[in-house]
């Protein structure tokens, strides 16, 4: 696997970067992950109330990290 230029200077800069500070930035990827999976689900199921939303959304997660590797 190659890196480009770009992810090699990303990197770096995440490298530069205390602890503390990196884990916030994976807490608020997670956060924007989960909001994408929300809307994509909102926009596949246009009625769907919030408990429903709650369910389908662990539904997902559960395929997701079940998945072998």
């Amino acid at each position: 696997m190659y890196l480009t230029h770009s992810e090699i200077q990303q990197l770096d800069l995440l490298k530069k970067k205390a602890p503390s500070d990196r884990f916030s930035l994976m807490i608020q990827l997670i956060s924007d992950q989960f909001e994408a999976m929300k809307a994509g689900l909102r926009y596949k199921n246009q009625n769907i109330n919030n408990k429903e939303l709650e369910q389908c959304l662990k539904s997902k997660m559960r395929k997701i990290y079940s998945l072998k590797r």
